[in-house]
């Protein structure tokens, strides 16, 4: 546009040239037209604005495109912004939801306040009969190491001693429980695992109901010890009883 304006300002200094030429070669018509030179720069000056005018809304850059350099509009994509230059804005991610608490510490005491228990637990596996060891201090009770944690999904199973007639140990009261008595089971990171008393059944010896052990299902506990008919001989009594309690958070 600049280029333009140029070239147009020339040509208005050629006709003010030639203008004042024809006033010098033809005095007699000039004489009964009294035209000075200023009137007839003032003229030229108005055409030539008007030519430069002309000119520079034909040549000169689009009002939209002056838009785009005075300020890029941007464009939203799914949940990023990009500019017309294809940067990418800084995106804020939002906080992630918090995840439910999942225990995973093993248990390292029993709290049963109602037989006045609070002993050690002990990491327990089987034997190649894959019947459950017994801890190695006997009135400590023993956790099947290879089950879930107390308090995660599954049924955690801890065994202890009956003990023997009118020699009762650890679980040797475990059948006089009653169903919403409390049991609290402590972890190694110190989180108390609270379960209620349920329910009470009678397995035989060398049995294993279905589940028992199990990672699946709600969170859950299984206490194992001794009853039934004693065998004073062999010492090893008949049956076995398991008391479940369900899952009642943290204590």
């Amino acid at each position: 546009m600049v280029g333009n304006a140029h070239a147009v300002a020339r040509m208005g200094y050629l006709v003010a040239d030639r203008a004042e030429a024809m006033i010098r070669t033809w005095p007699a018509a000039l004489s009964r037209v009294h035209v000075s030179k200023s009137l007839l720069g003032e003229a030229v000056l108005l055409v030539l604005l008007a030519v430069t005018v002309a000119t520079s809304w034909r040549d000169g850059m689009p009002t939209d495109q002056l838009a785009d350099l005075v300020a890029p509009p941007v464009t939203t994509i799914g949940s990023a912004q990009l500019s017309r230059t294809g940067s990418k804005l800084p995106l804020v991610q939002p906080a992630p939801a918090p995840q439910p608490y999942m225990p995973s510490a093993p248990p390292v005491q029993l709290l049963i306040s109602r037989l006045d228990v609070h002993r050690a637990v002990e990491k327990v596996g089987v034997d190649e009969f894959g019947t459950m060891k017994l801890p190695v201090n006997a009135w400590n009770a023993g956790w099947y190491r290879w089950g879930p944690v107390p308090g995660a999904p599954g049924d955690a199973v801890i065994e202890g001693h009956a003990g023997y007639p009118k020699q009762p140990m650890i679980f040797g009261k475990l059948a006089t429980l009653h169903t919403g008595d409390r049991i609290v089971v402590v972890l190694a990171d110190g989180s108390r695992q609270l379960f209620i008393v349920a329910s009470m059944r009678i397995v035989a010896a060398g049995s294993a109901p279905a589940g028992l052990g199990t990672f699946s299902g709600r969170p859950r506990l299984t206490l194992v010890t001794c009853t039934g008919h004693f065998d004073k001989k062999n010492f090893w009594y008949s049956d076995r009883l398991l008391l479940e309690a369900t899952y009642a958070g943290l204590a």
